[in-house]
């Protein structure tokens, strides 16, 4: 691009631009976003909040079970009803490892009551995955509200 003669000094107005950067930041965003579009429409797990929030004519008075999972991986449930006394029991680990199949069979003749709505309130040491399967469990059993407590 040298200057032209006659044509006063001024510069040519013919420039190439380099698009390729261009392309290679579009690629990438194209890449990105059809591999985050799979992850919108993955099936979840209903949840709320599970105490406070609500006006005194949306809290009902019925049964509520609450699992806790300590340190050990021992669940231990407790059965809250309004017009009796609360029922504790512990659902013991197996080598360190939540029982899933003692946990099931206890849900299962629990939840025979008619419970409509669980807590879940995990520990700091709690896996993920661990709270995932629980959910998972209770809704298996019919209980259609379960909240989960913050750590």
């Amino acid at each position: 691009m040298g200057l032209a003669s006659g044509s006063g000094g001024k510069k040519d107005l013919n420039v190439e631009l380099n698009l390729l950067p261009v392309f290679d930041i579009l690629s990438v965003c194209i890449c990105f976003l059809l591999m985050t579009v799979v992850w919108v429409e993955i099936r979840s797990i209903e949840t709320k909040q599970a105490i406070g929030g609500q006006s005194i004519e949306e809290t009902d008075p019925r049964a509520s079970l609450w699992l806790s999972i300590d340190e050990k991986n021992n669940i231990v449930v407790t059965l809250k009803t309004p017009k009796a006394a609360d029922s504790s029991s512990t659902l013991a680990a197996r080598n360190g490892q939540i029982d899933w199949t003692k946990a099931k069979s206890y849900l299962l003749a629990t939840t025979s009551r008619k419970i409509e709505n669980a807590h879940i309130l995990p520990t700091k040491t709690t896996k993920y995955d661990q709270v995932i399967r629980l959910m998972d469990l209770l809704k298996q059993n019919g209980i259609k509200d379960i909240g989960l407590s913050p750590i």
